[in-house]
């Protein structure tokens, strides 16, 4: 009988039997169709995961259908109108977030091997650390580093985590904010970058009172104000306007920096902007301090099993020191996790 038929790897705590029974499961089970699997168990339905992998719905289910046969018993059961996992589908995920951690592992591996830092590397980031931390991380990665090949891609932190997690991006930069954490799910390592306070942006002959520490909203009574699209900036700014009750009127409801600041300038109101990628401003408007003020926390985050990569801490190392250049955001120091 074949030694891999045979073992069982919660009891062997020798390493290159581990990788030789998954290598083993690898051979049995496509990993095409786990990953396929893993994309329905997450995403919830069919077209959602077919969505995901850029593929069909119809080539979703002959993968599903495959899985099943080789298990010899269901990996999806209809409940109602929905799909949910059986707990073979659990034990199959489980085994597909293994096989990528093993290859990772041994990406790393041979990565180190290697006299410069080469492969392939996936980083994301929010708008704003694309343009002031992703841009020139990415000049100065290529140049020290021209063997490397980088992909750059633009994504929310809610869209980061999980790419990261499945696979796609390598290395995320992702926000929150330090009075609301966004608890980060396991098999993920999360280095601190930065604190990224928010300001008040005037009309630069504004008639604002300037208190110890910047302005205070107390003093913003009645003002015409220039909100976000609801979200952490608008929920902050209108909650505390309103426990404070202070008036205010929201004019305008605008995302994108250079209608705020066009805004501003013309007279119609204030608004808040965050330090980080903040485009100098004209010289008819001024950023202004708040007491108190909404600040993000700046994360670097990984897969756990790619921490050996050459290239993920490369990329890791100048990023943090694109943001030690910044004299107007608090260091890594000031981090909690």
């Amino acid at each position: 009988m074949h030694l891999c038929s045979t073992m069982d790897p919660s009891t062997n705590k020798d390493k290159s039997h581990r990788l030789f029974y998954l290598c083993k499961m690898r051979y049995m089970f496509n990993p095409e169709h786990l990953t396929t699997l893993q994309a329905v168990v997450e995403e919830g339905t069919v077209l959602a995961a077919a969505d995901r992998l850029g593929i069909t719905a119809s080539a979703v289910s002959q993968q599903l259908g495959r899985l099943q046969r080789e298990t010899g018993q269901p990996v999806m059961a209809r409940r109602g109108r929905s799909l949910e996992p059986t707990d073979a589908a659990a034990v199959l995920v489980r085994m597909a977030e293994q096989l990528r951690d093993l290859d990772e592992s041994a990406r790393a591996e041979l990565e180190r091997l290697r006299q410069d830092v080469g492969g392939t590397l996936v980083v994301s980031g929010f708008p704003t650390a694309v343009y002031g931390l992703l841009a020139p991380m990415a000049a100065r990665l290529q140049q020290r580093h021209p063997d490397l090949e980088l992909t750059v891609r633009e994504l929310a932190p809610e869209e980061s985590v999980p790419a990261v997690r499945r696979g796609e991006v390598d290395l995320a930069v992702v926000h929150d904010w330090t009075d609301r954490h966004v608890p980060l799910r396991d098999r993920v390592h999360v280095w601190p970058v930065g604190l990224d306070p928010v300001d008040l942006v005037a009309p630069h002959d504004h008639r604002l009172v300037m208190r110890e520490g910047g302005v205070d909203l107390e003093d913003l009574d009645g003002q015409v104000w220039i909100d976000d699209s609801p979200g952490v900036f608008s929920d902050w700014l209108l909650s505390t306007l309103e426990s404070r009750d202070v008036r205010y009127r929201v004019g305008a409801a605008v995302d994108s920096e250079r209608g705020k600041v066009a805004l501003t300038a013309g007279g119609f109101g204030l608004c808040l902007l965050p330090r980080l990628g903040r485009e100098q401003l004209p010289a008819d408007v001024v950023a202004l301090p708040l007491v108190e003020a909404p600040t993000r926390r700046v994360l670097a985050v990984h897969r756990d099993s790619s921490h050996g990569r050459p290239a993920v801490q490369a990329a890791l190392g100048i990023v943090r020191e694109v943001w030690a250049e910044h004299a107007d955001l608090p260091d890594v120091d000031q981090v909690s996790l």
